[in-house]
């Protein structure tokens, strides 16, 4: 229904109250044309008594008041009197008799007023209709009237009521006259309410609506989120209206600012990345926004009106929540991690901030909890973790983490008397040969066996880890007595004599098993370790597949990681370090793009050892800062050469931790530049992913300083850790080193390219050169060029080579 405007509604208020108030004078005037016309009456009444007085004293003295009826008469037709009659009081009838009829007193009014000698006035309705004014006034003895004194002659005293005239005076006329005036001052009064109608209507149009007009437009524009039609007014005026305007201006412009920020707040608020839920004072959900959708999977309309608590995974105890609402109460915000269950019922973990909103009473309205989905971080975290404690090929505990479940082990052990951990050290029989003969891959396939293997002898408590290449370790932390670890070893001795199918051939691997026991052994967990290891060094020494318990006869001889401790330092000073290189050859053209520098340990008993078999150890003992080093100046000067030589072609080096981390890394790669000539850009240095996750802000700033050098930077082993792909695109890398185990996963698993495409994938969303690694078959090859990969290196075009020694393969 459409409502009338107020400036209508103001007019025929208005016109109403003129009317209301005009009819309401016009009533006043006419009841006092009324009271007029019978206060004339009256007075007209009181002439006629005096005349009619007048007549008949003059009648009596005259002698001729036997004609008084025609008297009476006369005076009632001239006069337009409706009844006219004279009575008699006592004090006459006494001297003179009733008179004629009609001259006594008819009625209780009459009498009365005979009694009380005051006159009577009152308005009556006539037989024949209209009013009349009935008028009874006594007539009364004076001292002298006309010269005639009636105490003289008949001895009547004075105020002494003589009698009455009635009479009954028109006021037909008197009404007419009234009528008459009432409805010419409603016909002035109507004819006068057009015009002021109009003028009303202008004064209030331009006065008080079209100002109202104005604002209520303002205050539209305002509410339809037009800010920019919401104009302020103009203050031309001083009343109550201006006033109106000028708080109106305020209201607008504050009110403009609060929707400006309120628009700011909800592009925010929609945009985020971050999820965020209001709700009421009762943990009803009110609002979410568009992160809170995709990351719970539930939608604004599912979750509105409900608590949070459908989110409950079920992962925090009842405890945990008791303590979360207590300090929200107390503190008004808690902050922390949490589980919960997306719609779909996966759990994922998030970061959440939760904050009360109090009004000025302190009262709690709303309640607003803003969270980030932290499950990859955490996921990455924890592979982060895992790769830091364990192998990656095997996916066992590595040094770190043996060694710290071995202290475990040790301080439990001290504490109840009655366990007695043994440590058992491995090392494979023969696995170089299978390593040359079958390749990394067959060798690489040999390990998990055995690691898959040895798990499956022991107990959930007991512990299997990779040392490095082919050592293995095993710690039983429960076992009474030296019997208990035999049995264990020989069941491993039972599992490695049962053929390993390698490739297209069945295989025996054995293996050899150094034992050690707590504390006869060994207190601490080196002693331990050391004692194992070489009590292994013993069955290696005395004919392989077998197993020994650490004695003191074994005591003073080398352990096979002390041999190799001590023959390290002194390969580094022998020179028994080279540099073998496998070139990276480009797919397309066939052409030898770069060479990789991989160092190798030249034995003085003509024993080739992998970097596997040693860097870790040259980690532990300080020495890889100058091995890298030197690694590094040795590759520069090699490329140099080739430069010389018209053959230039980058070389990439590889960079361990211990290099990543020094804070001087920049410094001594420039230097290394300078002194072999090299020119930066034929210079690659690798650093593993798992590395690189490990800190990337630390990450970003090493790649920062190596790139403004000029040099090109890759990632290795790619593909087999968790990249964050947000941080990997904020480092200046040129090139990602697809690892052979991301080929190897893809052949093995029924031909799922879910990995592959992910990793060829981000190496070019992110605009990043792929080179696969450790490609040994044709199969390999052609699954690289289905995936458009342009660069490969691998056994299938060359082994890994001393410069100037061809590849006879």
């Amino acid at each position: 229904m459409k409502k009338a405007r107020i400036w209508v509604r103001l007019v025929i208020a208005i016109l109403l109250a003129v009317m209301v108030s005009g009819a309401g004078l016009v009533h006043w005037a006419t009841l006092e044309q009324k009271n007029l016309a019978i206060e004339q009456s009256k007075d007209f009444a009181m002439s006629v008594h005096q005349m009619t007085l007048a007549g008949l004293t003059g009648m009596m003295i005259t002698g001729t008041i036997g004609l008084r009826t025609i008297f009476l008469d006369q005076i009632k037709e001239s006069n337009h009197i409706e009844s006219l009659k004279v009575f008699r009081g006592d004090a006459v009838v006494k001297q003179f008799g009733l008179g004629f009829d009609g001259e006594t007193p008819s009625d209780a009014l009459e009498t009365r007023v005979l009694v009380t000698g005051e006159a009577y006035f009152d308005v009556v309705s006539s037989k024949r209709g209209g009013e009349h004014l009935k008028a009874i006034i006594p007539v009364k003895a004076t001292e002298n009237y006309l010269g005639k004194n009636c105490l003289f002659c008949h001895e009547v005293p004075v105020n002494t009521v003589l009698g009455a005239v009635s009479m009954e005076v028109s006021l037909d006329r008197a009404a007419e006259t009234t009528r008459s005036f009432g409805l010419r001052a409603l016909l002035a009064g109507a004819a006068l309410c057009l015009p002021l109608g109009l003028f009303i209507w202008f004064f209030i149009s331009r006065m008080v609506t079209r100002p109202m007009a104005k604002m209520t437009e303002g205050l539209s524009s305002i509410a339809d989120g037009d800010i920019a039609q919401a104009n302020l007014l103009p203050v031309l005026r001083h009343d109550e209206v201006g006033a109106a305007i000028e708080a109106f201006n305020r209201v607008m412009g504050k009110t403009g600012e609060l929707l400006q920020q309120q628009r700011m707040s909800r592009i925010v608020f929609d945009n985020s990345l971050e999820g965020i839920t209001v709700t009421d004072a009762y943990s009803r959900i009110q609002l979410v926004n568009k992160a809170f959708s995709d990351t719970t999977g539930y939608s604004a309309e599912e979750v509105i009106g409900k608590t949070p608590a459908i989110l409950k995974s079920g992962r925090q105890s009842p405890e945990f929540y008791s303590e979360f609402w207590a300090a929200l109460q107390r503190d008004g915000e808690w902050r922390g991690e949490i589980w919960n269950q997306r719609k779909n019922g996966s759990v994922y973990a998030e970061w959440l901030n939760v904050s009360a909103v109090r009004n000025a009473r302190g009262e709690v309205e709303h309640y607003v909890a803003i969270f980030s989905d932290i499950t990859e971080r955490k996921e990455r975290e924890e592979l982060i973790t895992f790769q830091a404690f364990h192998d990656a090929l095997t996916g066992l505990p590595n040094r770190l983490l043996f060694k710290d479940r071995l202290e475990q082990a040790l301080a439990q052990a001290k504490r109840y008397k009655s366990r007695t951990p043994a440590v058992m050290f491995l090392d494979l029989d023969k696995f170089k040969q299978v390593n040359d003969t079958l390749g990394h891959d067959v060798g690489d396939l040999l390990l998990k066996e055995v690691a898959n293997r040895l798990k499956g002898c022991v107990r959930s408590v007991d512990t299997v880890a990779r040392l490095a290449g082919d050592e293995f370790t095993v710690l039983l932390p429960e076992v009474t007595c030296e019997s208990d670890a035999d049995a264990v070893a020989e069941k491993i001795l039972a599992a490695m004599r049962e053929p390993i199918a390698l490739g297209a051939e069945d295989r025996v691997v054995t293996t050899s098993i150094g034992l050690s026991m707590y504390p006869r052994d060994g207190r601490d967990a080196d002693a331990l370790m050391k004692s194992a290891d070489a009590a292994m060094y013993h069955v290696k020494a005395t004919g392989r597949a077998g197993r020994c318990f650490f004695s003191d006869e074994l005591r003073g001889a080398p352990s096979r990681r002390s041999e190799l401790e001590g023959r390290l330092k002194d390969a580094f000073i022998n020179r028994e370090f080279v540099l073998h290189y496998q070139p990276i050859i480009d797919l397309q053209s066939g052409e030898v793009h770069g060479k990789e520098a991989l160092i190798r340990w030249q034995t003085p008993e003509g024993q080739l050892l992998m970097p596997d078999e040693f860097i870790g150890l040259a980690e532990e003992v300080g020495l890889m800062a100058k091995l890298g080093e030197w690694v590094l100046e040795t590759a520069c000067i090699q490329a140099r050469l080739w430069q010389l030589e018209n053959q230039a072609v980058r070389i990439a080096v590889n960079l361990s931790a211990s290099e990543f981390n020094r804070p001087d890394l920049a410094d001594t790669v420039r230097a290394i530049l300078r002194r072999a000539g090299l020119t930066p850009n034929l210079l690659e240095l690798e650093v593993p992913e798992s590395l690189v996750m490990v800190d990337a802000e630390h990450s970003k700033r090493v790649f920062r300083e190596l790139a403004d050098l000029g040099v090109m930077l890759s990632i290795g082993n790619f593909g087999t850790g968790y990249t964050c792909l947000a941080a990997l695109h904020q480092m200046p890398i040129d090139t990602v080193k697809v690892d052979r185990s991301v080929i190897r996963q893809y052949l093995s698993q029924h031909h799922d390219k879910s990995l592959l495409n992910a990793v060829f994938g981000v190496a070019s969303a992110l605009g990043l050169r792929a080179v696969a690694e450790g490609v040994e078959s044709l199969e390999q090859l052609s699954l690289l060029q289905e995936f458009e990969c342009n660069r490969a290196q691998g056994y299938l075009f060359a082994l890994p080579l001393p410069e100037g020694k061809k590849d006879t393969a």
